[in-house]
């Protein structure tokens, strides 16, 4: 059977979700705009300078964070539909980072234990949920301290594990803008589907984020 996620569907909620999703549709088209110009820019602008290409390839990525910020306040406040199948979740990760490392991201390191059972996931918020985390650890991870993304099995499901070794991030108030909404979106979608998610934060060895689906 469907449920759906997101707030409570009152005349008030409904008009501020559409008013959202109009904001969101408006910055969309200049952000769209703002990524053509960068993208035109690291084309014809001298690629023997590194400094002006680090900077171009910084505004891309401050796009792709201001589109992942609307993304995650409209799943908030728009009601979803969930609609679970039984899903092959490492083949799921497999493709998103597949997808992530053909849009430029650093390279993930996958410890997948193979073999899982199945889980009810429903497709398109199992993806939304992987690339959202992986947009996440994308601000986090460093050169020298990139992101790990392992399964294991569970007493009733499967173990999904993301993390990264950067150290000095005590707390999820700590993280850079957009991560409070990135975290709560992925809690929804997770509670949506009677799972569960921990947060993992040592100054000294890292951030974990353990998602368990069933």
């Amino acid at each position: 059977m469907n449920s759906v996620i997101g707030m409570q569907s009152t005349p008030g909620v409904a008009a501020s979700a559409d008013m959202l999703r109009a904001v969101a549709h408006e910055l969309r088209q200049t952000l769209g705009t703002i990524e053509s110009i960068a993208y035109y820019l690291s084309l014809v602008l001298p690629r023997e300078n590194g400094k002006i290409q680090e900077q171009l390839a910084r505004l891309l990525q401050l796009v792709e964070q201001s589109n992942w910020i609307l993304s995650s306040g409209l799943r908030l406040a728009d009601p979803v539909p969930v609609s679970p199948e039984l899903i092959d979740v490492e083949e799921l990760i497999t493709q998103a980072v597949s997808a992530r490392s053909a849009a430029g991201d650093r390279a993930v390191r996958l410890e997948l234990q193979g073999s899982l059972p199945q889980v009810r996931l429903d497709p398109s918020l199992g993806r939304a949920l992987i690339g959202n985390l992986l947009i996440l650890f994308r601000q986090l991870a460093t050169e020298a301290h990139t992101v790990l993304l392992r399964t294991s099995a569970a007493a009733n499901g499967v173990w999904i594990e993301i993390s990264t070794a950067v150290q000095g991030y005590r707390s999820e108030a700590m993280l850079g803008p957009g991560s409070a909404l990135s975290i709560q979106s992925a809690r929804q979608i997770i509670d949506a589907h009677a799972g569960s998610l921990l947060v993992e934060f040592d100054a000294a060895s890292g951030i974990r984020f353990r998602v368990m689906l069933t």
